[in-house]
């Protein structure tokens, strides 16, 4: 199981507190948040499962997810959520993280919407059962619409580059798993190198966007189309 280390110094007690939205976008204005995101699939892997958001900062296909709370680690944010926007009661050990990734957004939903806001994820990789699937009840106030999607319509089609990203380290870490076990079960040399190669390939190809330096994203709501270019880190 892949997981976020966590570290506790000392007796730290969670102390709940709801914002309103004026207070709320002060405390953007101020703060990183910490976000848990959560990228689904069938037990097969042929499948994702995507919501397209109503609302800022991302209006359009998503994973699920959603802000942690204080104390929460990042697989107990991931649960809470899912129960929230899918309706699933969902065991926090479910949810294998993927990766850590960066998000800017010049948009947000809370006023002044323009300041935008900006997020760390943790994006966990969560694979649903077809009985859990028949339960999902998707939360109507946060997306207009969800379904599955192969993965190579999300890798070539438009989504915005963090879905294919995470995508793409989820198959590099796929291919590990596979070649952990092939070396555990003590295979043959022959299916080690094929395994080997396949989890160089996919790990290169998981690498490359992240060492060319930082994505800027421009997303057009209208047309639900997006240009990238790249930005060399100072």
């Amino acid at each position: 199981m892949i997981h976020v280390p966590r570290f506790i110094t000392g007796p730290f007690k969670p102390n709940s507190l709801f914002l309103e939205d004026a207070e709320y976008g002060r405390a953007l204005d101020a703060l990183v948040k910490a976000v848990s995101d959560v990228l689904i699939t069938s037990p097969d892997g042929g499948r994702i499962f995507l919501g397209r958001r109503k609302v800022h900062p991302q209006p359009d296909w998503w994973y699920m997810g959603g802000r942690a709370k204080p104390g929460e680690i990042p697989q107990q944010a991931a649960a809470r959520v899912m129960r929230r926007e899918l309706g699933l009661q969902l065991a926090p050990a479910r949810f294998e993280v993927i990766g850590s990734y960066s998000m800017i957004w010049a948009m947000r939903e809370q006023p002044p919407a323009e300041h935008g806001t900006a997020d760390i994820s943790t994006v966990h990789h969560l694979v649903i059962q077809p009985e859990e699937e028949a339960a999902v009840q998707i939360d109507e106030k946060e997306y207009a619409e969800s379904r599955w999607f192969h993965p190579e319509e999300v890798l070539k089609g438009e989504f915005h580059p963090i879905l294919k990203q995470a995508l793409r380290d989820l198959q590099a870490k796929t291919t590990y798993k596979a070649l952990q076990q092939a070396v555990q079960q003590g295979d043959e040399d022959s299916r080690l190198a094929t395994l080997a190669r396949a989890f160089v390939a996919a790990a290169q190809e998981s690498m490359l966007p992240a060492e060319r330096g930082v994505m800027q994203v421009d997303f057009d709501e209208a047309s639900r189309k997006y240009a990238v270019t790249l930005q060399e880190e100072s």
